[in-house]
C-alpha cells in the first residue's frame, strides 16, 4: 500500500492554470496559450470580488468593461508565464492592467474569465468536470443527450 500524500490546507491557495486566448490575425484568428498563477478564493470571496449585475443593470460600453477587468482580474492573477513582448522578453505581471485595456484586452479578458471560472467551478482546462456531473448543462428542450454531445463536441475551443 502506498503512503498517502497529506492534503495540505493552504490558507491562500494558488494554482498554475492554462489560459487560452484567440486574437485576430490576417484573415482570421490565432489561438495562443500561456499559464497564469490564479488565486483560489472561497465562494464568499468570489461573490464579493465578482458581483453579478442585476437584470435591470445598464449595459456598460466595452471600454468600461475592459477598464473594470483591469481592476478586477489582477486580484485573481498572481503571476504568469509564457507571455512575452515583441522582442521575446518575458512580460512582467505588472503589465496585466495595460494588457487588459490594450489591443488584446478583449481576448485576454475572455481567456482570464474562462480560466477563473474553471478554477471556481471545478472544471478542468480540457472541459471535463472535476466534480463529475455537477457542472454539465442540461440538454436544450427537445434535444436528446446524443444531439447535445454532438453540439458540444463541435464547439471550437480557444
Amino acid at each position: 500500500m502506498k503512503t498517502p500524500i497529506p492534503f495540505v490546507i493552504d490558507p491562500e491557495p494558488k494554482v498554475w492554470w492554462p489560459v487560452r486566448v484567440s486574437v485576430p490575425v490576417d484573415a482570421g484568428f490565432a489561438e495562443f496559450a500561456f499559464e497564469a498563477q490564479l488565486r483560489v478564493y472561497s465562494e464568499e470571496d468570489y461573490a464579493r470580488l465578482l458581483p453579478e449585475a442585476g437584470p435591470d443593470a445598464a449595459q456598460p460600453d466595452l471600454r468600461a468593461v475592459l477598464a473594470r477587468n483591469a481592476e478586477l482580474i489582477p486580484q485573481f492573477v498572481a503571476d504568469w508565464r509564457g507571455v512575452t513582448d515583441p522582442a521575446g522578453q518575458p512580460m512582467p505581471i505588472a503589465a496585466l492592467p495595460a494588457v487588459l485595456t490594450g489591443p488584446y484586452g478583449k481576448a485576454f479578458s475572455v481567456g482570464f474569465n474562462r480560466a477563473i471560472a474553471e478554477v471556481r467551478y471545478g472544471v478542468a482546462p480540457d472541459g471535463e468536470s472535476a466534480s463529475r456531473g455537477n457542472s454539465a448543462p442540461p440538454p436544450a428542450a427537445g434535444s436528446t443527450a446524443a444531439e447535445v454531445a454532438v453540439i458540444a463536441a463541435e464547439e471550437p475551443t480557444i
